[in-house]
């Protein structure tokens, strides 16, 4: 059974054939898996982890590209569920000259939005160790009720939860909105992961990470990960904030980034046997440094490929850029 459990979308990325055209003078796409949850859970299984993934899929051809890919990357999918009520979901995703994105998306309707609470499986949630979810799950009905449901079995179980703020202000009615749930779903998080522009959005607290951070924490979290892109991350606990340094990388693609940074952390709280809320809240500043430096690894190394699962880096890849970018 999976370590890492991650709830969400699953969709297509299609990607243009030639960078920062922007996509009205874009003459082709590739075709792309991705969703930040399933490459998440991916990310886990290919730097060595047991992971699983719950959500929708449509009962169409990508929907099959999207079960054979995670399949064939080791992801336990026993707790997803087909759906003929809607296609699975797409999102076009351009590409500017340094790499950075845009997105435009077709979700409404969409397979993974369909999600239930009655089908989410109790069991599969508690047999792992860690549970993941992000924000865009919460965005619409019922899905959003199945993630909370989700989230609610964890939490009772024990099970350290992690969270992905994830905005994507295109999808949310109002940005209003998207601040208000995203509150919410903080509260219900010990580990949250959070780009610096997301953490100023949350907070409305511009020009201070640390102070910001700490007002994350102050909604319930034990450990807030602010990704600074090539400028690496910033860990803030209730002991101390530090800012690790990243690695530099010719960006191509910054699709997927994140969610490989999260996998690395994820990933390597398993091995440290960090699988509770009380024991991540006693994990060493030595020791999360160790770990985000993993995590920094990974991320980098993801924006040197096209797309974001099919760039997600193996575990011999992330040691030996350790090795080789120390």
């Amino acid at each position: 059974m999976p370590d890492v459990v991650a709830i969400g979308e699953a969709l297509i990325d299609f990607i243009p054939t030639i960078p920062g055209k922007g996509l009205a003078n874009t003459p082709a796409f590739e075709k792309r898996p991705g969703g930040a949850p399933a490459n998440v859970a991916v990310g886990v299984s290919r730097l060595g982890g047991k992971s699983g993934f719950i959500g929708k899929l449509g009962r169409d051809e990508f929907g099959e590209f999207l079960k054979k890919t995670l399949e064939e990357n080791g992801v336990d999918l026993s707790a997803v569920v087909f759906t003929s009520e809607a296609k699975t979901g797409l999102a076009f995703v351009t590409l500017k000259e340094n790499g950075e994105r845009e997105f435009i998306f077709y979700r409404r309707p969409c397979a993974d939005i369909l999600l239930e609470p009655a089908e989410i499986n109790k069991a599969f949630i508690s047999s792992s160790s860690i549970f993941h979810f992000g924000t865009v799950s919460l965005i619409e009905q019922p899905a959003a009720s199945a993630t909370y449901h989700a989230v609610s079995m964890a939490r009772k179980a024990g099970k350290l939860i992690s969270l992905d703020v994830n905005l994507r202000e295109p999808l949310w009615p109002s940005l209003e909105t998207a601040r208000k749930e995203i509150m919410k779903s903080l509260q219900l998080a010990h580990l949250v992961k959070v780009s610096e522009e997301e953490l100023y959005f949350i907070t409305e607290i511009k020009e201070n990470i640390d102070a910001a951070a700490e007002n994350i924490l102050k909604m319930g979290p034990s450990v807030v990960l602010v990704t600074l892109g090539a400028g690496g991350c910033y860990i803030k606990t209730r002991k101390y904030g530090i800012k690790v340094m990243g690695f530099e990388v010719k960006a191509v693609d910054t699709t997927g980034a994140g969610d490989a940074f999260t996998a690395g952390i994820l990933t390597r709280l398993v091995e440290e046997n960090v699988t509770s809320p009380q024991e991540l809240e006693t994990v060493s500043q030595e020791k999360m440094v160790d770990l985000c430096r993993f995590a920094n690894a990974a991320g980098a190394l993801t924006c040197t490929k096209k797309g974001a699962i099919s760039a997600l880096p193996a575990r011999t890849d992330v040691e030996d850029a350790l090795k080789r970018l120390s």
